[in-house]
C-alpha cells in the first residue's frame, strides 16, 4: 500500500514515507429527523455528507529499511509542503493504492512534532472531502488496483501458508513479507523473545500480490 497526496493538477506529489499503522474512512447521510405533532418522529433523507480521513505516522529523520520511500529530510520534503497546503487551503489529491481511495480533499488539520528519543517527527493530518457545489460525485482516477487482503494473524499461521490461501500461490511470500517489515518490527520490539510467527499473532498484516 501507498499513500500519495498530491495538488496542482497532480504535477506535484508527496508519497507518504511510513505508513500509518491504521486509518479510519469516516462518511455518513445528512438525514434530519424531526417530530410531527399528532405522528412522532421522522427520518427526512438528506443527501451523502463529506468523507474524512485521519492519517498519523511519522517522516523519518534517519534511514528505515521498512521505509516506503528512499530517505529524505523531513523538514524540506515533508512539513513545509505539507503547511503551505494546509495554509493556502489548497485541493488536494489523495490516493492510497490497494484501497477505493482515490478522490479530492482539503487538509482540515495538521499537526507535528519531534519524537522524544530520534529525529524522526510524528504528524497528523486530517482531510475532508472536497465537493463542487451541485456535484453528486467527487471525481476519481479510476486506476487498476492489486489484490490486496487484510489478515489478522493467528496462532499457527506463516507467511507461506498466507500468501498460497489469500493470492492462490506462495510463490511471493518473501515479497509479502517485506511488504509488512514494519509490523514485524513493532511485533519483535514488543515481544523480543518470541519467534516471528508467534510474536505477530493479534496484529494485522497486509497480503499483497
Amino acid at each position: 500500500m501507498n499513500i500519495y497526496i498530491k495538488w496542482s493538477n497532480d504535477t506535484e506529489s508527496i508519497k507518504l514515507p511510513i505508513n500509518p499503522e491504521s486509518f479510519t474512512l469516516s462518511d455518513g447521510m445528512s438525514n434530519t429527523t424531526v417530530t410531527v405533532h399528532g405522528f412522532g418522529e421522522i427520518n427526512l433523507k438528506g443527501k451523502r455528507g463529506l468523507k474524512e480521513i485521519t492519517l498519523a505516522s511519522f517522516f523519518p529523520g534517519q534511514e528505515y529499511d521498512f521505509a516506503q520511500d528512499t530517505y529524505k529530510e523531513p523538514y524540506e520534503n515533508y512539513i513545509k509542503k505539507i503547511k503551505a497546503l494546509f495554509e493556502s487551503n489548497e485541493t488536494v489529491h489523495l490516493i492510497i493504492t490497494g484501497t477505493d481511495i482515490d478522490g479530492f480533499f482539503t487538509i482540515d488539520s495538521w499537526q507535528y512534532g519531534h519524537e522524544e528519543k530520534n529525529s524522526d517527527v510524528a504528524y497528523s493530518m486530517t482531510l475532508k472531502e472536497y465537493r463542487m457545489p451541485g456535484s453528486e460525485n467527487v471525481q476519481k482516477r479510476q486506476t487498476k488496483q492489486a489484490k490486496t487482503v487484510t489478515h489478522k494473524w493467528k496462532k499457527g499461521d506463516t507467511w507461506q501458508k498466507l500468501t498460497k490461501s489469500k493470492l492462490g500461490s506462495s510463490k511471493k511470500w518473501k515479497d509479502v513479507r517485506k511488504k509488512n517489515l514494519a509490523v514485524i518490527k513493532k511485533a519483535k520490539k514488543k515481544y523480543p523473545k518470541k519467534k516471528e510467527k508467534e510474536a505477530l499473532i493479534g496484529y494485522k498484516v497486509v497480503i499483497k500480490a
